[in-house]
């Protein structure tokens, strides 16, 4: 029973029945209908049938195990700044472990080949990632503007370069309308693409805003890979990596958003289509390795608070973050009225009950494995 939603509610106000009259269809009382409605009593396995087709929905929506066609689509707002915005302190702490600082030089001198001052253009920028690893590794005399529709993460890139003695421009806008007021040597953009509902439509703005002989750069992660990429000691590597109902949920918000999970993989294609010439395909050598042996230093990413920020159990935190799984300490959401919400978020984003249920459970078996063996988890 745990895994039913009955849906009998929802269909019949969105057909304008009242109880009685849906009761007088079926032959049964107004106060079955009441009960099926309030989950105090299920329907006899008879009438499902019945009731699916008087709803011209399947077995499957009617129980609540589908999503139903016309149910709310519930996005996780990834296109919008408030998002980007709530999530400040942990951009931070994760884009300084983007890059070894030895392949960034090596693209830099041998790929990139640039020996010459560049004007650098950073699409959705955030805090100034890119910026702060890149400026000390490019020529002498290159220049770097950043633009992101956040505030919040453009006030904290411009304190980062001032603390770091860089000097860098920062612009709030949508990149999308930004008007083509100069063009750059090197426009890049780094962990966008995916996030975006026009992923092509972006790429080519930044075409727009390149000089001629210039570079496009797009530094992207691809979802799928990051799936199949991951272990942790301990736990079985096979479930960790399935993820069938996140395929699904890819598909969805592709569909309804425009939001592409696969457009790292396809960005050479995009560039070749923008007429893009010289396209090369390289992948970063840097892998994250989380173990209590292997805890960094703190460097100079800092909270608002000014706090230093590294340390194992963070480093841990932050990856259980980016995964999108709950925080240390949060346990899975055991409670229905917690739970439900939830469930009907994932299924309106194309997973099925089973699979939404099953990927809350994965996340509660996570925080609380990470929990028992958060001082030796690697």
């Amino acid at each position: 029973m745990k895994n039913v939603d009955l849906k009998i509610a929802v269909l019949r106000k969105s057909r304008g029945f009242t109880q009685q009259e849906l009761a007088d269809l079926l032959g049964v009382s107004f106060q079955t209908v009441s009960k099926w409605e309030n989950h105090v009593t299920m329907p006899d396995i008879t009438m499902l049938p019945a009731l699916a087709e008087l709803f011209e929905v399947s077995v499957d929506e009617l129980l609540g195990l589908k999503p139903l066609a016309e149910e709310v689509y519930l996005s996780r707002g990834t296109a919008e700044a408030g998002y980007w915005e709530e999530r400040a302190d942990w951009l931070l702490r994760v884009r300084k472990d983007f890059w070894n600082e030895d392949y960034l030089g090596f693209l830099v001198e041998k790929v990139w080949k640039l020996t010459d001052p560049v004007s650098v253009l950073d699409c959705g920028c955030g805090c100034g990632a890119f910026g702060l690893a890149a400026l000390p590794l490019l020529p002498e005399g290159s220049t770097y503007t950043g633009i992101d529709f956040a505030k919040k993460l453009l006030e904290t890139g411009r304190q980062l370069f001032d603390r770091a003695g860089l000097e860098g421009r920062f612009v709030n806008g949508d990149f999308y309308a930004y008007p083509v007021k100069r063009t750059y040597d090197l426009v890049v953009c780094q962990c966008v693409l995916r996030h975006v509902n026009d992923a092509e439509g972006f790429l080519e703005r930044m075409v727009r805003h390149t000089k001629p002989g210039g570079l496009v750069v797009c530094i992207e992660v691809n979802r799928e890979l990051e799936c199949g990429g991951l272990y942790v000691e301990g736990m079985d590597y096979g479930k960790l990596c399935a993820h069938e109902g996140l395929k699904k949920l890819w598909a969805c918000e592709k569909k309804k958003e425009g939001r592409d999970w696969s457009a790292a993989i396809k960005a050479a294609h995009m560039m070749k289509r923008l007429g893009l010439k010289e396209i090369g395909i390289r992948l970063n050598d840097r892998v994250h390795f989380i173990s209590p042996e292997t805890e960094e230093p703190a460097q100079n990413v800092r909270a608002q608070d000014g706090h230093a920020q590294d340390g194992h159990a963070q480093q841990v935190k932050d990856f259980m973050e980016m995964s999108g799984w709950k925080a240390m300490g949060g346990g899975s959401t055991e409670r229905p009225e917690e739970r439900e919400p939830q469930i009907r978020a994932l299924m309106s984003r194309g997973m099925d009950r089973k699979e939404a249920d099953e990927f809350l459970e994965q996340d509660g078996r996570l925080a609380r494995f990470f929990e028992k063996n958060r001082d030796e988890v690697s």
